[in-house]
């Protein structure tokens, strides 16, 4: 069903209707409980702290042969990008970036793409950064990845 659709039968529907059907969304989707969390309260903290952990059960390393899967944590960040909380993807995309940072620095691991994606994540968070308007919030911890970068060849600016 297209969004316009769904947005015609939603404007056939009283309040009381709606309601109902968020309410039972909120329920049985934990996406939308997430998002309408986060809509009714504003606080990202504890939601921030939740996604922390899984971003980095996948980016260090695990198992016999010290199998990385960073790509999996890219997923998780990708699907909190579509809940369009700025505020949410800027913490996760830096805790992301500090996580490899950490990998490298422990592991000693090169690989290009690795790299390159954690250029793409620091410049995403930066952008996000911008557009919030706060820099002055993140500038600390932004200096202290572009520096901890450069110790192992990698240029980040801001």
């Amino acid at each position: 069903m297209a969004f316009r659709e769904v947005k015609k039968e939603l404007n056939g529907m009283d309040k009381t209707e709606i309601v109902k059907l968020i309410s039972e969304m909120y329920k049985k989707i934990p996406a939308a409980k997430t998002y309408l969390d986060i809509f009714a309260t504003g606080e990202i903290k504890q939601l921030v702290e939740k996604y922390k952990k899984e971003i980095e059960k996948y980016i260090y390393p695990s198992g016999r042969n010290m199998q990385l899967r960073e790509t999996e944590a890219r997923k998780i960040i990708r699907t909190v990008q579509k809940m369009k909380i700025t505020e949410l993807n800027v913490e996760l995309e830096l805790h992301y970036v500090v996580c490899c940072l950490e990998v490298i620095e422990d592991f000693g691991y090169w690989d290009q793409g690795y790299y390159v994606a954690l250029e793409k994540m620091f410049y995403n968070a930066t952008s996000g950064i911008n557009e919030l308007g706060v820099e002055e919030k993140y500038e600390e911890r932004i200096i202290g990845i572009i520096h901890k970068a450069s110790e192992f060849g990698l240029e980040l600016s801001y």
